[in-house]
């Protein structure tokens, strides 16, 4: 069965052109009978503009509102809108508004302004480069697919794309929370597809506070994710819903890769509880070239090594020797080239991909940075869990990647504006990552 979308889009050169465009990448649902859509170009001669628009909205199901001063400034817009919106108060499961920024404007005192305005990186369509733009129309193709799947399947989705509240926790055991969607209220279901609650296709790690808030604010913020607590034995994992097509779980771990709730065992739990098909780390590291990095620029492990297994000796005159013995891995191909695209059209901090160091140190003295960069001279930055995370997921056959930003240079300066740094650091990396996921690729094939 066909849902029935309308797009409220204003009789104008600049924003028409737009719609062809989203006309043009829906095309595909379109044909495979999911949606039939209909916008005011289609009306025929002799038919009444007003009562005909009004019509068609009050049987749509999805909406799309394609803003830009130019829909603000419609003489039917006011009336439209107020039809729209009514629908969407009185019947919630069966209507959603789908806002769309067209092109930048005074949207702030709509009644949608609380929902999530798409593009989630707050953008608008107009102000991206083309190929900025195909990835975020691939992206609107994927959640309105989404909702009309729910829709035509009568299913309880979400009521908009926008934030909602928190749900109740609930707690699961390791095999539960793999079929999470079985205990879910439906509520916590209006967080993404039917199915995607039971599947994990990608599981966000952190250690630590700042970086955990990081991933939750941007991920509900920016991507109208949910933070649906879920208790396993030991640790919480937390669903995100569906982010570019990718089912996204959230864990954190304390610091380190060591003790009950280190990287280690933590992720080794996760991995068994949630069985995701890959895992990446993201947070906060420090940086070993202050003259080619600037504080805030994120760091990919396209290769990682713990430091911490050495052989310790004496040279040919009596001097401490220290010799690297630990794994030096490649991450994921898969998602190393997922990071790579990413890049290409990131507008934000740099991305250096190279070498991430990896240890139980907290490392802020530049006698020990010496030591790590004669160990690697090759590194680019280091951190404490990303070690952890190589081993547990290796030992399961998981893809996996480390991601941070820079908040210091570990060289006894760590302290100062040491909280301002640490915040803007997560909040790079976090949003690099979660811009990388919603590209899509990363869900199931």
């Amino acid at each position: 069965m066909s849902v029935n979308l309308f797009y409220l889009c204003a009789r104008s050169d600049e924003d028409e052109r737009l719609l062809d465009q989203v006309k043009n990448f829906l095309g595909p649902l379109r044909k495979a009978g999911l949606i039939d859509d209909w916008e005011r170009r289609q009306l025929r001669a002799g038919q009444p503009i007003r009562e005909e628009l009004r019509r068609r909205l009050s049987e749509a199901q999805i909406v799309l509102i394609l803003l830009s001063p130019n829909l603000l400034n419609d003489p039917l817009y006011p009336e439209l809108l107020q039809l729209a919106w009514e629908r969407h108060q009185r019947e919630p499961e069966r209507v959603r508004l789908f806002p769309v920024k067209l092109r930048e404007g005074p949207y702030e005192l709509e009644p949608f302004a609380d929902l999530v305005i798409f593009p989630p990186n707050g953008r608008s369509l107009h102000a991206l480069t083309p190929p900025q733009r195909e990835k975020e129309l691939t992206n609107l193709v994927i959640q309105v697919r989404k909702l009309a799947e729910e829709l035509a399947a009568g299913e309880g989705g979400r009521e908009r794309p926008g934030p909602a509240a928190a749900p109740a926790a609930t707690s699961l055991g390791p095999a539960s929370v793999s079929q999470a969607g079985g205990s879910q209220t439906a509520e916590s279901r209006r967080s993404a597809s039917p199915s995607s609650a039971q599947r994990c296709d990608v599981l966000l790690v952190t250690a630590t506070d700042v970086e955990v808030k990081a991933v939750r604010d941007i991920a509900q913020k920016e991507w109208g994710a949910r933070f649906e607590r879920q208790r396993g034995p030991v640790e919480t994992y937390y669903f995100l819903g569906e982010i570019g097509g990718a089912a996204t779980w959230l864990l954190r771990t304390e610091m380190g890769t060591q003790g009950a709730s280190g990287a280690t065992l933590a992720i080794s739990g996760a991995i068994h509880a949630l069985k995701p098909a890959a895992v990446i780390m993201v947070g906060i590291a420090f940086g070993l070239r202050p003259d080619e990095q600037q504080l805030g620029d994120i760091l990919v492990s396209r290769q990682l090594m713990s430091y911490e297994p050495q052989r310790v000796g004496s040279g040919a005159h009596g001097e401490m020797v220290s010799v690297p013995r630990g794994d030096r891995a490649t991450a994921s191909p898969r998602l190393l080239a997922r990071f790579r695209d990413g890049a290409l059209d990131w507008p934000g901090a740099r991305a250096h991909f190279g070498l991430l160091l990896s240890g139980e140190k907290l490392v802020d003295h530049p006698d020990l940075l010496r030591q790590l960069l004669a160990i690697e001279p090759e590194a680019i930055g280091g951190e404490m869990e990303g070690a952890g995370l190589y081993a547990a997921a290796m030992r399961e056959h998981c893809e996996w990647i480390v991601v941070k930003a820079i908040c210091d240079w570990g060289d006894g300066h760590k302290s100062e504006n040491k909280e301002e740094n640490q915040r803007r650091a997560a909040e790079n990396a976090a949003r690099f990552v979660l811009s990388v996921l919603g590209g899509g690729g990363l869900g199931p094939s």
